[in-house]
């Protein structure tokens, strides 16, 4: 264990450069896993439309077609939020 540390602390003096850029994209991996597991959201849109008695709404407005679901709990929810 201690011959592992010292071959560590020797490539970290040796390539100093190397260990940084390594360390930097091992920090973000790890942040975007991090924020991906926090994301992740029980989506249980169709159980909610139905319970909710979600009725969609279209309406158009140029080359779009701006798509919402109106809920009985005073909410308009947006399609890209469903989009997941």
């Amino acid at each position: 264990m201690l011959a592992k540390v010292k071959n560590l602390l020797v490539y970290i003096r040796s390539n100093p450069i190397d260990f940084l850029i390594i360390l930097v994209f091992s920090i973000a991996i790890l942040a975007l896993i991090r924020l991906n597991m926090q994301t992740q959201i029980d989506d249980n849109w169709e159980q909610f439309q139905s319970q909710h008695n979600c009725k969609l709404i279209e309406a158009k407005g140029g080359n779009n077609i701006r798509t919402s679901w109106i809920c009985d709990d005073g909410e308009e929810y947006y399609r890209w939020r469903q989009m997941r």
